[in-house]
């Protein structure tokens, strides 16, 4: 999958419906989007050359909401991530087709039994505080990870480690506990950005205000609400990159006066824009837009703790009952990319064949089955921003065709957290920006226990397969279990998907080198601006 860049004729979607506002602030179309292959050879892609354009100058970015913290180690959202790839380097990073290639890691070799990964780093590369990045770093960020004092939260990521060993000062060496074959992708993500073990124990708790990695920027400072401001790092490994002297981040929460300020010229790109702004975008000279389909989802989730919803014919009414491609015409102007599952039509997990027919009367035939011939009541959590409460008012017109009555709770996305966690809803609604490897986008959600699982579905063929898919070696092989639990999910209905997520940004003209990642993130060491 190649994200498009068009010129003020493509727009996908709204970062203020429910589902993308959770993804922000929570947290992670052909089928090409793979990971690199698990096969003991790394992949060959090169590192990216320098691409023809100005340089010098500062880039304004707008953002949606302010970030939480400068410390991947113990980030959770989306929108921390928009910055990280700018001040870090990952281990092994995602291109804009959302394929692993060499980061930091420069190759990597897998044993036959698919439990040891042996990684050769670059070498000569320097954290911006003047210290040595090298296999002994790579250790030291991992083990403050895995202490449980530390209480990160991406300590699960590293959950499968048995032992950790630098036979030379820049080979790593990884034992697991068991295969897991969505490893690699796990350190195209936070877990493998790496910051300076001496910066982190000069500033202890103060680190994530004092963020010191290897990345093309360097961190300058943290005006909370208001900007922050990282510059060029003189002594980049990658010749020729960053391109810009400077990038300041400005949080503009409310998505309209965010565009607005590109089109007066206060910021130069913005992460989202609402649907509703589309005409205004299009009529805009010196717009750009890039789009694509990110690996995200959206999907309403149920409750199996309350005793209506522990009826399988109830929940298939409402999988029935709504209609995705009406949502897709009235909420996003028809580019949302209505879905059935976890698996993104960007990712090579993404089965065509799983589909849920929208259809009143099969709704009001799962009813009767289920005992209510008359439908059923529940309460529905639903942001409270405008554009949410759109899609929610929605979601209620369709069940109430089928005879099904949901009332609405509106909050604001903390408090919608605060009550899924704990298990007081019945039914919510929430996305995920989605991450490169579908066991990044499924395991956490529906195996038994798992942590985002809030609905407490349990059933134990889902969670042998999920387990077998992080096992097995190729992608086909994963695949066929992928579709099987996609399967099982359509009968069972935990969820209600409606849809993936797009993602959209949109810069000015003198802005260039800019591209559009599945992932969402900005990753802005290519890109220029005129002067």
């Amino acid at each position: 999958m190649k994200m498009r860049v068009d010129i003020k004729k493509r727009v996908l979607f709204s970062t203020l419906t429910a589902s993308v506002i959770v993804a922000l602030l929570s947290a992670c179309s052909s089928n090409t989007a793979a990971p690199a292959s698990t096969t003991p050879q790394a992949s060959t892609s090169s590192t990216p050359k320098a691409a023809e354009g100005p340089s010098g100058g500062k880039l304004r970015v707008g953002i949606i909401t302010d970030f939480s913290t400068m410390d991947p180690a113990k980030s959770t959202t989306l929108i921390d991530e928009e910055l990280y790839n700018n001040i870090y380097d990952d281990l092994v990073m995602v291109t804009p087709d959302g394929k692993l290639i060499p980061g930091l890691a420069t190759k990597w070799t897998i044993s036959d039994d698919a439990k040891t990964y042996t990684f050769e780093l670059r070498q000569g590369v320097k954290f911006h505080d003047g210290t040595d990045f090298n296999a002994q770093a790579v250790i030291d960020n991992w083990n403050w990870i895995m202490d449980k004092a530390n209480a990160s939260p991406r300590s699960s990521d590293l959950v499968l480690v048995q032992e950790l060993t630098a036979p030379t000062p820049y080979t790593l060496v990884v034992k697991l506990k068991t295969p897991f074959t969505p490893f690699l992708a796990t350190l195209s993500d936070r877990t493998g950005l790496i910051s300076s073990p001496t910066a982190r124990k000069k500033y202890g708790d103060q680190f994530d205000m004092h963020p010191v990695g290897t990345g093309p920027f360097e961190f300058v400072e943290w005006n909370k609400n208001d900007h922050l401001t990282i510059k060029k790092n003189p002594n980049y490994w990658n010749k020729g990159f960053p391109k810009l002297d400077e990038i300041e981040f400005k949080p503009i929460i409310n998505q309209s006066q965010k565009l607005n300020a590109l089109i007066s010229g206060q910021v130069d790109l913005i992460d989202s824009i609402p649907f509703q702004d589309i005409p205004k975008v299009e009529k805009t000279k010196g717009l750009k837009l890039g789009s694509g389909t990110s690996f995200g989802f959206s999907r309403l989730y149920i409750n199996f703790t309350k005793p209506q919803f522990q009826n399988v014919h109830i929940r298939r009414a409402m999988n029935y009952a709504i209609n995705r491609d009406e949502i897709n015409q009235i909420i996003y102007f028809g580019k949302f990319v209505p879905g059935y599952s976890f698996f993104s039509t960007a990712s090579w997990a993404n089965d065509p064949n799983i589909k849920a027919t929208y259809s009143v009367e099969k709704a009001k035939e799962e009813l009767k089955l289920a005992g209510s011939p008359d439908g059923f009541t529940f309460t529905f959590l639903s942001a409270n921003d405008p554009q949410s409460m759109q899609l929610t008012q929605l979601f209620q017109s369709q069940l109430a065709k089928a005879g099904i009555t949901m009332k609405i709770e509106a909050l604001d996305s903390s408090a919608i957290t605060k009550r899924t966690v704990g298990g007081d809803f019945e039914v919510a609604g929430g996305g995920w920006s989605g991450m490169v490897d579908p066991d990044q986008n499924s395991y956490a959600f529906a195996v038994t226990g798992a942590p985002f699982n809030r609905g407490k579905y349990s059933n134990p063929e889902v969670d042998k397969l999920l387990q077998q898919a992080r096992e097995l070696k190729t992608n086909e092989e994963r695949k066929k279990v992928y579709s099987q639990v996609s399967t099982i999910l359509q009968e069972d209905v935990p969820f209600v998907f409606t849809g993936y997520q797009p993602v959209i940004n949109v810069w000015n003209d003198k802005v260039q080198g800019y591209e559009v990642y599945p992932d969402q993130l900005l990753r802005l060491y290519k890109t220029t601006i005129s002067k």
